[in-house]
């Protein structure tokens, strides 16, 4: 009886050890499985903000297929900002910068760039750009209906198609003369060139179509004493005073050169009073 009684206290423990181990196991998982959804739910609020949805386009309505751009130009407090500010406006969206120079004409400090983005954006985008503008000097938006355009070169493309086949069925058949033979291979290589033409007037519409395009045109104002300071150093007013003491040697040759005449004149004047000088000396002796 005793025996019976410890083996079944022994089964006991060994349930109960087990159950423990299975229930820590359970929570374990529990916790990678809420890591793991934690980590998902932060890359998709990640994603998220960077491809904003995009709002209402008032420079479309969503049916017609427009080439959107936009001239822009205006005053900022800080170029340097309004620039940096810009660039973290455009890695929010669907876009890139296809071109950028700044340049400096005294007193006036210019960025020029400009923005490709992705069509639906493009009225986001441009309400950020404008945050930056302290006095703008233009904002000219156009847009062009290329829908039309569309249609005409989809079905002249279509019709080119079956041309270019009914020639090509006929080669591959031989009906006909080698003289018809030879028109129709003629007519495949126009027609070939035809649809190639097309194909990349299509695609570079549906380029345009998808990217809008904005220029930018974006200065300040600044100080000549600022600009002097920003961009000429010891070494530049170094390099310019020896490069001014040069050119005015050289003006100073150049213009003893333009004498040469008066050179000569003077010198016959005193060959010929030396001359003269010594007939009176002989003379006198």
């Amino acid at each position: 009886m005793k025996n019976i009684v410890y083996v079944f206290l022994v089964l006991s423990c060994l349930f109960a050890a087990c159950a423990a181990k299975k229930s820590e196991s359970s929570m374990a998982d529990t916790d990678t499985l809420d890591e793991t959804t934690v980590v998902d739910q932060n890359n998709v609020l990640a994603k998220a903000q960077l491809a904003p949805v995009p709002t209402n386009d008032l420079y479309s309505n969503g049916k017609v297929k427009l080439i959107k751009n936009v001239h822009y130009r205006f005053e900022v407090e800080n170029v340097k900002t309004a620039t940096e500010n810009i660039e973290a406006a455009i890695k929010k969206y669907p876009a890139y910068i296809s071109s950028s120079n700044l340049h400096l004409d005294n007193p006036i400090l210019e960025n020029k760039i400009t923005i490709r983005v992705q069509s639906e954006y493009f009225h986001d985008l441009l309400k950020e750009i404008d945050l930056q503008a302290r006095f703008v000097n233009f904002r000219d938006v156009k847009t062009d209906d290329v829908s039309k355009e569309f249609v005409d070169l989809e079905s002249r493309l279509k019709t080119k198609r079956e041309v270019e086949e009914r020639y090509t069925d006929i080669l591959r058949k031989k009906a006909g003369t080698i003289e018809e033979l030879l028109n129709a291979e003629r007519e495949i290589g126009e027609l070939h060139e035809e649809i190639e033409a097309t194909v990349s007037r299509i695609n570079y519409l549906k380029e345009q179509v998808s990217y809008s395009t904005l220029e930018l045109e974006f200065y300040q104002t600044i100080s000549q004493e600022i600009a002097s300071a920003d961009t000429v150093t010891p070494r530049d007013r170094f390099i310019d005073a020896l490069s001014t003491g040069w050119e005015g040697l050289v003006t100073i040759i150049v213009a003893l050169a333009y004498l040469w005449p008066i050179y000569i004149l003077a010198g016959i004047i005193i060959i010929y009073l030396k001359i003269v000088r010594k007939k009176i000396r002989i003379q006198y002796k």
